[in-house]
């Protein structure tokens, strides 16, 4: 049998370092935009029952699950919105309300994808809230997180679940040859998308989604697609969404494209929904949207608007991209047995000052001079009959 002692299953890493350091940064910064807006800060447990993240608004096939010693079925946290709905509905609290929170989220994906399997995820949710305020908030929220973390280019791509809903109604599709079409845009399976909805349409009709989902854009294309689909229940749902565009503008967040191919989990999202993207990641950094069914499924009618932001995967862009310099100058502090006090005191003052002292043992300074070489060290602070001498790595 082998010995796994010294190996780490598919999907999970080592985190340590500079990695770690910009990764709390960007948690660091995520709470502390997020309280700027009044949003409060929670902690769920990251084991849920399994019922928490399985209902008829979303099916969930990459969870973790377990069974406890009373032979009950738990799952480790998969999705955050969920976890806060049980709180809220088990509690009996009414919105609005306003939660932010970062978490270690678990995703069990297929094998060899090469994705991980678990991944921090800070989010909001703003619960009780419908129409146009609270969508805008939401949104100018992710694009205002990203700039508190440096990004300068980014586009939000914003969809909408109405509207997709009320386009097939306005094209007489029923119930049946729905729920096949959502299947499909959901996988992204545009081959077969194809197929269908040319067995089933007509070819301008089916012709005009699989364009949805091959083509996006901004104004003049929104404007384009409420012109041709004039006076429908669709064309109601461009209109709001171009409402909420120019109220973006009006606040200065001008990367935003119209995308309906980023529609997903046919029965979670309700309205407005939106992915966030940087050049050079493969996936979106934020996603999120109106979830306004999910909160029936736990007892209460109410209102819902959040979004998830993948710190792991900006953490990876922050590194290749210097987008958050954490250089300190670092010394190294090797000290003989007669020197401990006088070292410490002298120490504790270059702290005050910002810069990171390790005290370490070594058999002689040109041992302590190559460990500061091999690890990054400005400086080897020598501490012997009471003095300290100085020597700098990079001479020596």
């Amino acid at each position: 049998m082998k010995n796994y002692k010294l190996h780490i299953s598919e999907g999970y890493n080592d985190t340590y370092g500079l990695e770690m350091l910009v990764k709390k940064e960007i948690e660091n910064r995520s709470i502390k935009e997020f309280q700027s807006h009044g949003y409060e800060l929670i902690k769920t447990p990251t084991l849920e029952y399994i019922d928490v993240y399985s209902s008829e608004c979303m099916q969930k096939p990459d969870l973790y699950s377990l069974i406890n010693r009373q032979g009950e079925v738990l799952a480790l946290c998969n999705d955050m919105t969920s976890s806060i709905a049980r709180y809220v509905c088990s509690n009996n609290l009414e919105g609005p309300l306003k939660y932010c929170y970062t978490a270690d989220v678990f995703r069990y994906p297929k094998l060899y994808q090469g994705k991980k399997h678990q991944f921090l995820q800070a989010g909001i949710e703003l619960i009780g809230a419908a129409g146009k305020n609270a969508d805008v908030e939401c949104l100018y929220l992710a694009h205002k997180l990203l700039k508190a973390c440096n990004v300068k280019e980014f586009t939000i791509h914003i969809g909408s679940a109405t509207f997709l809903d009320a386009l097939l109604d306005d094209f007489n599709i029923n119930t049946e040859l729905k729920t096949k079409i959502y299947s499909v845009i959901e996988n992204k399976d545009y081959v077969t998308l194809n197929n269908v909805l040319h067995e089933n349409l007509d070819k301008k009709k089916a012709d005009f989604i699989i364009d949805l989902m091959l083509v996006g854009g901004k104004q003049k294309y929104i404007d384009n697609l409420i012109n041709e689909l004039k006076d429908t229940k669709a064309s109601k749902e461009l209109e709001y969404l171009k409402s909420i565009y120019q109220a973006l503008k009006d606040l200065n967040v001008e990367n935003i494209i119209f995308d309906f191919s980023i529609y997903s989990y046919a029965n979670y999202y309700t309205g407005i929904i939106f992915a966030v993207y940087i050049e050079g990641i493969s996936k979106a950094v934020i996603e999120g949207g109106r979830c306004d069914n999910l909160f029936s499924s736990f007892g209460k009618d109410m209102n819902n608007i959040g979004f998830g932001f993948d710190i792991d995967a900006l953490t990876t862009y922050a590194l290749n991209n210097d987008l958050i310099n954490f250089k300190q100058e670092r010394y190294l502090s090797f000290i003989a047995d007669d020197s401990i006090i006088y070292a410490c005191k002298n120490n504790d003052v270059l702290r005050a000052n910002g810069v990171i002292v390790n005290n370490l043992d070594f058999g002689c300074v040109n041992c302590a001079i190559k460990y500061a070489k091999a690890n990054g060290y400005d400086k080897v602070l020598e501490y012997k009959d009471n003095t300290v001498k100085l020597w700098e790595v990079a001479k020596c």
